[in-house]
């Protein structure tokens, strides 16, 4: 019951929640007395059912699952971040006239900004709403990798998200599921930490709609020598 009640709150966006917020909840909701439902909270996380974890000085409680991928998407984050450049250095100076100049678009002083910091980032986010150029910095960009020979993967959460990606960039983008190759039969991945995939950069759009066991599971599936481009509205 008290692992139900914190799904509920997963479900609503929360990842993480107050143990007393979820005492008091609990509570209501079950019916239950607050003291029984501490004592279930405590062998919950005896049992590793639940984690318990202090943010910011207050004592939360998270899903086991749910803390797992909310680590999981942090390490391998940080791991991506101390890798090496894929492409090695682009003198930007000349690469962004360029791919000016092949494709008929002038950028604008911050979008050339965000394409040259994108070019020496092995960890890149772009947010925005539409309409701000998201989509001219990100088609510049792999404009600019495809020169290079580099090898590019395109995904998105949706199958809707993933088309249109394919429309405005010209490459081929995929659900993630299909990018890391999901078996029914296991209820898996094939891609992951041990069997990684082939790519040089890795672009994902509409990341805010995500949620954190996914991310975790495509972040985990990037090999070391690999760049990542994060994409999506600023929330």
């Amino acid at each position: 019951g008290v692992r139900h009640v914190l799904q509920e709150f997963a479900d609503a966006g929360h990842c993480a929640v107050h143990h007393d917020a979820l005492r008091e909840t609990a509570a209501t909701l079950l019916e239950i007395p607050v003291s029984i439902i501490t004592q279930a909270v405590e062998l919950e996380c005896q049992d590793d059912h639940l984690i318990a974890e202090d943010i910011d000085g207050k004592p939360c409680l998270f899903l086991t699952p749910l803390h797992r991928a909310e680590v999981g998407v942090a390490s391998h984050l940080v791991r991506l971040l101390h890798g090496a450049l894929p492409w090695g250095p682009i003198d930007a100076a000349r690469a962004i006239p360029w791919v000016e100049q092949h494709t008929g678009r002038t950028l604008s002083p911050s979008q050339r900004e965000a394409v040259a910091l994108a070019l020496r980032s092995t960890v890149t986010v772009i947010t925005g709403g539409p309409g701000v150029g998201k989509t001219t910095i990100v088609t510049s960009m792999l404009q600019i990798l495809q020169a290079k020979k580099q090898d590019v993967r395109l995904c998105a959460p949706t199958g809707r998200a993933a088309k249109r990606l394919t429309e405005t960039t010209g490459l081929e983008a995929k659900t993630i599921h299909r990018l890391l190759a999901f078996d029914p039969t296991s209820l898996g991945f094939v891609h992951g930490q041990t069997h990684p995939l082939r790519a040089d950069l890795v672009v994902v759009d509409e990341v805010s709609m995500v949620d954190g066991a996914l991310m975790s599971q495509l972040l985990r599936a990037i090999p070391d020598n690999a760049a990542l481009l994060l994409v999506g509205d600023v929330d």
